[in-house]
């Protein structure tokens, strides 16, 4: 493949469309930060978040400007080494907008050029999706899909090896470095683990947090360095630690929670509001050392759909 074709059909007038390709904020928003000015031949930039191979910046020219149907302009950068071409074509199509985006002019491209594509492709396809939201067309006329009350999952990218980020949700020390107050492990025989010990199967935990909650259960699976389960109360959960691009995807499963109405706001809507708040305490913990969680007794489980700051005695002031 050297050619990237992209059409998507967007519920907005093509007036309204093309104001995102000609106004610099409104493109920024979509697309990059940019210096963009509506001038043929005159040179403009895209400004990104520079990686260890892209320095942060595009360099393109403008080489064609039809309001409101047609822009075509250059796209060049230090990894990619040659002008490519991107042109963009609005045709209105009812009440609404037919896009096609084509990306061309690989041939001169140095470096894995395949690979070049394929990313692009890829980000064509994000950017545009924010597009149409901009635009109002998100499908929020779309029907929910159902719930299942008795799981849920959760994600997060961390910049860490999935070695790592299984060792904090396998070992006391780990558990609190991100989750809890204090943590103790026992084997089988009632051996007590050491911090930085891996549970096994059939271990028992005692957990307790800042607020003094505390729970129990026991270890019910361990894949090293990849997967665990514990007991949660009336549930379980259990993490996988996916390896992904140098990184981990990481993700946990609530689940065995029973379909009752108290269930649906206890077990499911403020545990999985919870797990949000500490997964993202792993993820500032792994990636910069830093441990964001407030360990106030007043304010600590703030977090929860259930705080309340006249239940935790807390005066607010009148403003």
């Amino acid at each position: 493949m050297s050619v990237i074709e992209k059409s998507i059909e967007i519920a907005a007038p093509r007036e309204a469309v093309w104001r995102y390709f000609e106004d610099p904020d409104l493109l920024a928003g979509w697309l990059m930060r940019n210096d963009f000015k509506p001038a043929i031949s005159k040179g403009f930039s895209f400004f990104g978040k520079p990686n260890e191979d892209w320095d942060g910046e595009l360099h393109c020219k403008l080489v064609e400007f039809e309001p409101p149907s047609k822009i075509a302009f250059t796209w060049n950068s230090n990894d990619i080494g040659a002008d490519t071409l991107v042109s963009v074509e609005l045709v209105s199509k009812g009440e609404g907008t037919l896009l096609t985006l084509r990306h061309t002019n690989w041939a001169e491209a140095k470096g894995d050029v395949p690979a070049h594509i394929e990313a692009h492709s890829k980000g064509w396809d994000d950017h545009l999706a924010i597009l149409k939201i901009a635009l109002g067309d998100d499908d929020d006329d779309r029907p929910a899909p159902p719930i299942d009350w008795t799981i849920f999952r959760a994600w997060l990218v961390i910049d860490a090896k999935p070695e790592r980020v299984f060792k904090a949700w396998a070992s006391s020390g780990g558990m609190e470095s991100f989750f809890v107050d204090a943590m103790q492990m026992h084997s089988p025989q009632g051996g007590l683990r050491a911090p930085g010990e891996i549970v096994q199967e059939n271990d028992c935990y005692v957990w307790r947090w800042d607020s003094g909650r505390i729970v129990q259960g026991q270890v019910l699976k361990v894949r090293p360095g990849k997967e665990i389960a514990y007991t949660f109360g009336e549930c379980k959960f259990r993490i996988h630690a996916h390896s992904y691009e140098g990184k981990t995807l990481l993700e946990l499963v609530q689940y065995d929670m029973a379909d009752t109405e108290e269930n649906h706001m206890h077990l499911h809507t403020n545990c999985r509001t919870a797990w949000a708040y500490f997964m993202t305490n792993l993820k500032a913990q792994l990636e910069h050392g830093i441990d964001v969680r407030d360990k106030a007794r007043k304010t600590g489980a703030s977090f929860s759909t259930y705080f309340s700051p006249e239940a935790a005695g807390i005066t607010l002031s009148g403003e």
